[in-house]
């Protein structure tokens, strides 16, 4: 109906007086939806403990695109192989106010001094790829492999290249970090059940190829053919060794390795490298920023804890072309 005149003059006025004092008072009806109100972009900071390894190329990827995925924004900071850099960094993103920290340490016990500051500053932490110590501070949950499983697999997969026994060469990672004691540890516990295979050195290549190359230069040297039937490499730095031994006459060494790289992948292919384990890293990188949004958006029950832990299958020759390689193809 129609409405003309003064009255329906004064009738508008006391709509719009009413739909005003509603909308001061919080009525229903104009209340915004969750879907109208503006939120506060996600921040998630990760401290990597050295960029510039190449395992943390598809990490990084893996995060950022889980990132992306998910709209949260992603600060990403280095910490040069150095615990004092990883602990300043990790301090930067407390003063910074992130939402949630990922920490990929150097050193499980370094590190807790930081991550006692973000817990002190009610920001949640979580570890991925290499542990901190959970003991002395907290940690919403670890993100990657089962170092101590990785090693039980290494050592089962050595046990099968070498049926009738023999000696070997354990080539460790940098030496304090959680993959090289808990891989170390998953090894020896497998191998007190194989008496007839001898550990006959044990060395560390700090992951890097050109120390491999020389400690594996330097074994050769000092075992002639014949003497020692097999290198165990915790990492896949050994690959380019174990390229150089078979160019050399030493086909003799079978080489085990750790990680599933283009390389790793090439020598398992050409028969230089026995076999290996794969922790693909594209995976963690993904996992840790997933697990951390869950935890910050009301879905904590999907954050597995203590651990969240992904496959580790074995590969060789019989099986390499299952798998495509976990970085740098």
């Amino acid at each position: 109906m129609k409405r003309n005149g003064p009255l329906a003059a004064v009738a508008a006025s006391v709509m719009v007086a009413g739909m005003l004092l509603s909308a001061c008072t919080g009525g229903a009806a104009t209340t915004p939806t969750d879907s109208t109100t503006p939120t506060k972009q996600i921040t998630i900071g990760s401290m990597i403990w050295d960029t510039s390894v190449p395992f943390y190329s598809n990490f990084i990827k893996g995060q950022q695109d889980m990132a992306d995925q998910l709209g949260v924004k992603l600060v990403l900071v280095n910490g040069n192989n150095d615990i004092g850099t990883e602990v300043s960094m990790v301090q930067q993103l407390v003063t910074q106010g992130v939402d949630a920290i990922i920490v990929t340490p150097s050193d499980a016990q370094g590190i807790v001094p930081a991550i006692k500051q973000a817990n002190t500053a009610g920001i949640p932490v979580f570890a991925a790829n290499n542990r901190a110590d959970d003991t002395q501070c907290d940690i919403v949950t670890f993100v990657g492999a089962d170092d101590v499983e990785f090693g039980s697999q290494q050592a089962k997969l050595l046990a099968q290249a070498l049926p009738n026994g023999g000696n070997v060469a354990y080539m460790m990672g940098q030496l304090g970090t959680s993959a090289q004691l808990l891989r170390k540890q998953g090894f020896d516990s497998v191998m007190a059940g194989y008496p007839n295979i001898k550990i006959v050195e044990s060395q560390s290549a700090n992951w890097d190829a050109a120390q491999a190359l020389s400690l594996t230069q330097v074994w050769l040297g000092k075992y002639p053919a014949g003497s020692l039937d097999a290198i165990v490499a915790q990492g896949p730095e050994a690959a380019n060794a174990a390229k150089y031994a078979s160019d050399n006459g030493r086909s003799d060494i079978k080489f085990i390795v750790g990680d599933y790289p283009i390389e790793v992948k090439q020598g398992i292919e050409a028969g230089y490298i026995y076999g290996t384990i794969d922790q693909d890293p594209g995976p963690q990188g993904q996992q840790s920023v997933q697990a951390a949004y869950d935890w910050l958006t009301g879905n904590q029950d999907k954050v597995t804890q203590p651990n969240m832990y992904l496959p580790l299958p074995i590969v060789t020759k019989d099986n390499e072309a299952q798998y495509p390689a976990a970085w740098g193809a």
